[in-house]
């Protein structure tokens, strides 16, 4: 059969011929292109025409393509090449590795796709030291003597790529693009010199990342000497190089930019999107011409940044695709492509060994130092679960903007190659605070790494208030993988207690708690940690009785030694929809010394002069536990329980061997939430409660909770008598730019209330200490 373009070629020529002689000469020369026709088919005859296939950028419309590789793959057609561009590119690549239609519809539903396209990561990535830090602040400065830089977009890729990373396991040895299953490409444009460029070869997952670059959202990838961002900038729809890798028939899939009027041009986006990618619209009308078949799937309504919408895009896909079942049978049936071997992940590997580890862009942090967090050795197995969790962990010690890994082959051999962007070594942070308890206030912190000595940290908090709270902790890591530490601690806090029944009085008092000591610390993966303490603890109570004595003073002095264990793998810090927390503290203490002052002092207790005989030790036992989980999309639920049994202890150490029971949280060094009752309200020794809450999101980042809780305590009236004290509280919440705002009301009842209405109200606003 004579080609279309055969044809276009005789008929010019009949044109340009007018003389007697035109008509033997036309016979030659439809000859001559007739005969080499048939011999280049008769090259070609044994493998047939190759089918190419197009997949546009679009954002979150892209994903619609999988709905077209769906009616493909049911009627048993394989492209043999496969060009992407930006959301195209990603879908193209994961197919071109082996992943069916079907398997990428279900991974859809499994990406947090508000983690990926967000610098934000869950909590429990972070590692347990780092936790309090993390998300805790509005402010957030470097000390660097380097001049400031402001960020080249929004989102730096460390989840995206490192989630592409994982799926691309399977073909990450393969560094040309073409040996994989279905030979692949993607486009992406150098910032540098604002041309086109085609990534063909490399590491598949920095292929698409640069390809997925959307300026103004994405830091651009830098590649060797290019500074690559979105291809759909100059080119969103690949055609004729899907016609340059050897496609003869082309089927393309369209969810890109199309040119908005004046009245959809009414947001920053749509704006932003007409201006960005006018060039590849006016493009998009030359390369369609290259196309055999042309499916535009209907996304018009649907925001670029929808991805939680996949269903009803990947069914948007799916319908569009129906259109072509036909088409799509012939061909399967015409070019054998239901007789070809179904393409599979290449061995679909487990493990990688790696002859080699290196460290690039590394500066502060010698290359050591990160290999030994990164606890992986050459020569030894690494499965992607494995390599996931480690990179999680250097991420989660806070000392990279973004870090990640490459497997590079070279020669037979394999190379994992650790690619990170340092943090200044030195942070500062910065909130604002208000509650009922501890009145407003400004949060300050600061954290060095490497202060003194290499493989240390400096961390200093503080809160400046009415009750003002310090934080002091320098840690030295004392073996390669940072699993041990030997640290430094001091912790302040002076909190207000309303009506605090002490010496037979009831009065207003300050705690002020002062304790200095020295852990070894042991950390299990990303969300423990094991601690060994020993503690001098200055434990003083303070309350004015200006009519008679002035002020009143109660000073005691313990030594201690505490074991604790932590876990926590919330997935936020507040608001929190899945994961624990939990706590558990025991310690063994001894009084040194207690004083009772106002104008004089009059000594208790001292163990040097052993003053009416020598103390008891007593033992104290603290756990609190919650657990968040999602049962529907909306409703979370928290299950926790609290413990509290400080044992039997002599006369003079009973004053002051108490904690405070009320409130929605924990407000100092000696406090323990329970819903009902005011911050700081009771006193006691021994305790156990349970509480459950109930969370409703209403819309994004507001919340609806109601509170219940029941606690039992042991009153401190000399007759150790049991008391309970049920409670419950709703609340409204808000995730804001300052932090977490709650206000509402909770009713607690207990016999013994003298100083408190049963029904309160209370506000918290920003992050806390």
């Amino acid at each position: 059969m004579v080609l279309q373009n055969d044809h276009m070629k005789i008929g010019i020529i009949s044109k340009l011929l007018s003389h007697r002689h035109s008509v033997l000469l036309l016979i030659l020369v439809s000859l001559t292109i007739l005969t080499s026709h048939s011999i280049c088919s008769g090259q070609d005859e044994s493998e047939g025409p190759k089918l190419g296939l197009v997949l546009s950028g679009g954002g979150a419309c892209g994903i619609a393509h999988i709905g077209v590789l769906m009616v493909m793959d049911e009627e048993g057609l394989r492209p043999d090449y496969i060009t992407g561009v930006s959301m195209g590119s990603l879908i193209g690549a994961l197919y071109s590795a082996g992943y069916s239609a079907d398997s990428l519809a279900k991974l859809c539903s499994r990406i947090d796709w508000n983690m990926i396209t967000s610098n934000r990561i869950p909590e429990n990535k972070i590692i347990y030291g780092e936790k309090d830090h993390f998300y805790n602040s509005i402010i957030t400065l470097p000390i660097s003597r380097s001049k400031v830089k402001l960020p080249s977009g929004l989102i730096n890729g460390q989840q995206v790529e490192n989630t592409l990373s994982y799926y691309l396991w399977p073909v990450a040895e393969i560094n040309d693009f073409s040996k994989l299953p279905i030979p692949f490409m993607c486009l992406a444009v150098d910032l540098i010199k604002c041309t086109k460029v085609e990534l063909r070869s490399g590491y598949l997952p920095d292929a698409v990342r640069a390809s997925c670059g959307v300026p103004y959202i994405f830091t651009p990838l830098k590649i060797d000497s290019l500074l690559l961002v979105d291809g759909g900038v100059l080119r969103n729809f690949a055609a004729i190089e899907a016609k340059q890798m050897g496609a003869d028939i082309l089927i393309g899939s369209y969810t890109g930019s199309r040119y908005r009027n004046e009245n959809e041009l009414q947001s920053v986006t749509e704006v932003m999107i007409q201006l960005g990618f006018f060039s590849s619209i006016n493009d998009f009308k030359q390369q369609k011409k290259m196309v055999d078949y042309l499916i535009e799937p209907e996304t018009d309504d649907i925001s670029p940044t929808s991805f939680l919408s996949y269903d009803t895009l990947i069914m948007r896909g799916y319908r569009a695709a129906e259109k072509y079942r036909m088409i799509f049978r012939k061909l399967a049936d015409s070019l054998n492509t239901t007789d070809k071997k179904a393409v599979s992940l290449i061995d679909n590997r487990k493990n990688f060994v790696f002859d080699s580890i290196v460290v690039r862009g590394n500066k502060f942090f010698s290359g050591e130092q990160i290999k030994g967090v990164l606890g992986i050795s050459p020569g030894e197995p690494v499965s992607r679960e494995r390599l996931t969790e480690m990179i999680d962990l250097l991420y989660g010690k806070s000392w990279f903007e973004k870090v990640k890994y490459r497997i590079i082959p070279s020669g037979g051999s394999l190379t994992l190659e650790i690619d990170c962007i340092e943090k200044p070594r030195a942070m500062l942070y910065g909130s604002v605070h208000y509650d009922n308890a501890v009145n407003a206030g400004l949060i300050i912190g600061l954290s060095v790494r490497d202060p003194f000595v290499r493989s240390s940290q400096l961390d200093l908090n503080s809160f400046v208030g009415a009750s003002p709270r310090f934080n002091f902790n320098f840690i030295k890591f004392i073996d390669r993988n940072q699993k041990y530490s030997l640290s430094a601690d001091l912790l302040y806090d002076d909190t207000f207690v309303p009506k605090m029944e002490l010496g037979g009085a009831t009065e207003d008092t300050k705690s002020r708690n002062l304790s200095y000591g020295i852990t070894l610390g042991r950390r299990l993966g990303l969300n423990n940690m094991l601690r060994l303490s020993g503690l001098l603890e200055n434990r003083n109570l303070v309350r004015d009785q200006i009519e008679e004595q002035g002020k009143e003073k109660f000073k005691f002095l313990y030594t201690s030694a505490e074991f604790g264990y932590h876990f926590n793998s919330l997935n936020t810090k507040f608001f929190a929809d899945k994961g624990i927390k939990s706590d558990l503290t025991i310690s063994a203490s001894y009084l040194l010394s207690a004083k009772y002052s106002t104008d004089t002092t009059i000594v208790l207790y001292d163990n040097k002069n052993d003053l009416k005989g020598p103390a008891e030790m007593f033992y104290t036992l603290k756990g609190s536990f919650n657990k968040y989980f999602t049962k529907y999309r909306k409703w979370t639920l928290c299950a926790g329980a609290d413990i509290l049994l400080i044992s039997k202890t002599d006369s003079v150490s009973e004053m002051n061997n108490m904690y405070f029971v009320g409130g929605i949280e924990s407000v100092s060094s000696r406090s323990i939430a329970a819903v009902g009752f005011h911050p700081l309200e009771i006193q006691t020794n021994k305790m156990a409660g349970i509480h459950f809450d109930i969370d409703y999101e209403i819309v994004e980042k507001v919340h609806l909770t109601l509170m219940t809780a029941a606690t039992a305590i042991i009153e401190q009236d000399g007759k150790n008598s049991l008391s309970l004290l049920p409670g419950i509280g709703l609340s409204a919440g808000y995730l804001s730019i300052i932090g977490p705002i709650k206000a509402g009301i909770m009713y607690g009842y207990y016999k013994n209330e003298e100083y408190f209405k049963r029904l309160k109200g209370f506000i918290s606003v920003g992050y806390n200490f």
